[in-house]
């Protein structure tokens, strides 16, 4: 399902102050696609009437619901499904490009929302495993809607950045409590999950959460030292070889 190459192998699936928010220098995202920049004020980070807010939330939601199923879905759909009327949807999402990438974040957001619970819960390095079983789940479960998303990536590889400045922002702290309490080797950065992140969206669909295991498991501590093989002995002397 994930299989497609390019700037969009990264995909992955706005708000308050939550820890998915962008960080101004974007870390993490490099190894992925560039560097994300800062996000910058818009008209759409305007705080909106409660009628309003409630419409582009309905829209959003059922944007995600149809792209998932169709990422060629119609915006008339959409705006019909939510509840509103087309006028009110472009007033909300100017181009379709607009929309697919407000609903991208939207589900990104959600998803990175999880990490500080997660951390919460479980030793780092299983903190991050899990959150890679949700990402999958993502994955796996809106093919659609990471379509619509590549195809507004290869016309602008840009819309991607603050996506990935949230992703990388949310699994900072994991891997920064990982090295802290041993259970990550003390030379992981965030961009080596964001690298991690990019191979399993190109794995096959049943291959997906075997690789993710394995590739958490070389971030461990201690992942990169091997043991020196010994070999078996034999109790005797080699014999010598004679010409």
């Amino acid at each position: 399902m994930l299989r497609s190459g390019g700037a969009s192998d990264s995909l992955t699936l706005s708000g308050g102050a939550s820890t998915c928010q962008a960080r101004p220098d974007g870390r993490g995202s490099e190894a992925v696609l560039g560097t994300s920049e800062q996000h910058k004020p818009s008209t759409a980070d305007t705080p909106l009437r409660s009628d309003a807010q409630r419409n582009k939330d309905e829209i959003l939601a059922a944007a995600v619901r149809a792209f998932t199923k169709d990422p060629k879905a119609s915006l008339e759909g959409i705006a019909k499904a939510a509840g509103v009327g087309i006028g009110t949807l472009y007033r909300h999402f100017p181009t379709r490009e607009a929309l697919v990438e407000a609903a991208w974040r939207n589900e990104v957001e959600k998803l990175c929302e999880l990490a500080p619970g997660l951390l919460a819960k479980h030793p780092p390095d299983l903190a991050l495993a899990r959150f890679l079983d949700r990402l999958i789940d993502d994955l796996l479960t809106k093919h659609g809607m990471l379509e619509a998303m590549r195809a507004v990536v290869a016309a602008g590889p840009t819309r991607l950045n603050p996506s990935l400045a949230m992703f990388a922002a949310a699994i900072a702290p994991i891997i920064e409590a990982g090295k802290t309490d041993g259970v990550l080797r003390d030379d992981v950065t965030v961009d080596d999950f964001m690298a991690i992140k990019a191979a399993i969206t190109l794995a096959r669909p049943e291959n997906t959460r075997r690789l993710a295991a394995l590739l958490v498991d070389g971030l461990r501590h201690g992942a990169r030292v091997r043991k020196p093989r010994v070999e078996p002995s034999s109790g005797r002397k080699a014999a010598r070889r004679t010409r």
